[in-house]
């Protein structure tokens, strides 16, 4: 722990979402010290405004006075640091999508759990005290039991050169932000549920990751069973879509920031026999909070997080989804 109580953190990396947000809103932290940061390049480190800056990954996870390390490398990248990171004793916070396939998700957790540690996903978005309260109402059975989902989110704008575009980098859509509505469902049903994917469609549009995926699946278990259609996309008119629908009533968000509402007010809407109620929401960094609440859990003081499950089903599901593909092709 640092010097006034709060978690030191090192940032293994220091690529556009370190630079432009996670770091600042870490420094907004109020039980939490941007400790350290390790880039290749030491000067993009120190841009991120750490007490100390390394040029190794292997230096930061060594020193002593760090308790805990977030990781955004490339996808590919995650896994080993994941793992290097845990042996030299620091709990892990990793951007999504965590690792690349659900046996390493799972190998993942087993070794966290061994260490005594904390590994978790940075799936930023269920944070958000809107994703809270579709809990809550989802939950409460207030629109009865969840029967159709349709979660997209779609842009146009990767630049050639961007990992997000090397297969060899863990790149593709799916991958990058088709992550955000599937855990946005998952995180709503039961740790029971059964997915089965029934029809999954591929775009590369030239590259030769999926530029487009769609994927369509059913779920069951033993309080409701439906359907669910995820979009994701890099070739595509930016959208985002959160609609679930259930027995008796219906969640929905707003288009353009279904998943990615960040210091800007919010809402949800909720639909139940006819009748439309709107709630909102003020603006917060769920990036903040989501370091703020994995630092309560470090120091013993409660923190909110989503259960290692959700990321295990989240990595099936890919699973299926790319195997479909290619028995598809």
């Amino acid at each position: 722990m640092s010097e006034n109580g709060t978690v030191n953190w090192g940032f293994i990396g220091a690529g556009g979402l370190a630079t432009g947000t996670t770091a600042k809103s870490l420094h907004n932290a109020h039980n939490a010290t941007l400790y350290a940061a390790a880039a290749r390049d030491e000067s993009r480190a120190l841009g991120l405004s750490p007490k100390i800056a390394y040029d190794s990954y292997e230096k930061l996870i060594q020193d002593p006075h760090i308790q805990a390390v977030y990781i955004s490398l490339n996808n590919d990248a995650h896994l080993p640091w994941i793992l290097k990171s845990l042996d030299a004793g620091k709990h892990v916070l990793c951007e999504k999508p965590m690792v690349l396939n659900a046996g390493e998700t799972i190998n993942a957790y087993a070794h966290a759990k061994d260490k005594g540690l904390l590994l978790v996903e940075a799936v930023w978005s269920l944070w958000h005290p809107r994703a809270q309260r579709i809990q809550e109402l989802v939950s409460s059975k207030a629109i009865g039991s969840p029967t159709n989902y349709l979660g997209t989110f779609t842009f146009d704008g990767v630049t050639k050169g961007n990992y997000r575009l090397d297969p060899n980098k863990g790149g593709g859509a799916l991958y990058d932000v088709g992550i955000y509505p599937l855990h946005a469902l998952v995180a709503l049903l039961d740790e029971d549920t059964q997915y089965s994917l029934t029809q999954a469609e591929k775009e590369n549009h030239g590259e030769q990751v999926d530029m487009t995926m769609k994927a369509q699946f059913d779920f069951t278990n033993s309080h409701s069973q439906g359907s669910a259609a995820i979009v994701s996309s890099f070739a595509m008119h930016p959208s985002q879509r959160f609609v679930l629908k259930g027995s008796e009533g219906e969640i929905s968000l707003p288009k353009d920031q279904a998943f990615t509402s960040f210091n800007q007010p919010s809402e949800l809407t909720l639909m139940v026999n006819g009748h439309k109620h709107t709630e909102h929401f003020a603006p917060v960094d769920p990036y903040q909070l989501m370091f703020e609440n994995v630092s309560d859990r470090i120091s013993g003081s409660g923190g909110w997080l989503p259960n290692p499950w959700q990321s295990v089903q989240v990595a099936k599901i890919l699973d299926q989804t790319f195997k479909l593909v290619r028995e598809s092709a």
